[in-house]
């Protein structure tokens, strides 16, 4: 169900207070009939229809620390997170998970180049072999049949 917008509340506030049924306001707006409830009791309590203060651990980094990080691992991509805490200016020491966290929000996963099959002197020359062998096939009488 969609969230109502501060518009929306305020919108959905002024029906209730002009007598319209919940289940009608949560009809037009898409809701259920608890969430316009819930609304009139919120309202009623505060006086307001805006969202309540939430709590939550507050975060470690900066905008700017963020930009920072983003931009060193952008540069070199083979960079380790651990190399970013210890180059990060500031007078706190930043966790290696913290840093990993910051480059999964920006979109930065981390990745391996890609290292073929080692080939040795032998595989070289069976390569060379295989395809001096098969250099006259044609499409028509030889590779219609592999």
């Amino acid at each position: 169900m969609a969230r109502l917008s501060r518009e929306d509340r305020q919108i959905a506030l002024g029906r209730l207070q002009a007598g319209q049924s919940q289940s009608a306001i949560a009809r037009h707006f898409h809701v259920s009939q608890s969430t316009i409830s819930r609304l009139w009791v919120r309202f009623q309590a505060t006086g307001s229809v805006a969202d309540l203060p939430r709590a939550g651990r507050p975060r470690a980094t900066t905008a700017a620390h963020d930009r920072f990080i983003r931009l060193r691992h952008l540069r070199n991509r083979f960079l380790s997170a651990s190399s970013s805490v210890q180059a990060l200016p500031g007078p706190h020491r930043l966790s290696d998970q913290t840093v990993r966290n910051r480059l999964h929000e920006a979109g930065l996963r981390a990745r391996r180049p890609h290292r073929g099959a080692v080939l040795t002197r032998r595989h070289r020359q069976n390569r060379v072999q295989w395809g001096n062998q098969h250099l006259r096939w044609t499409v028509r009488n030889h590779w219609r049949h592999v």
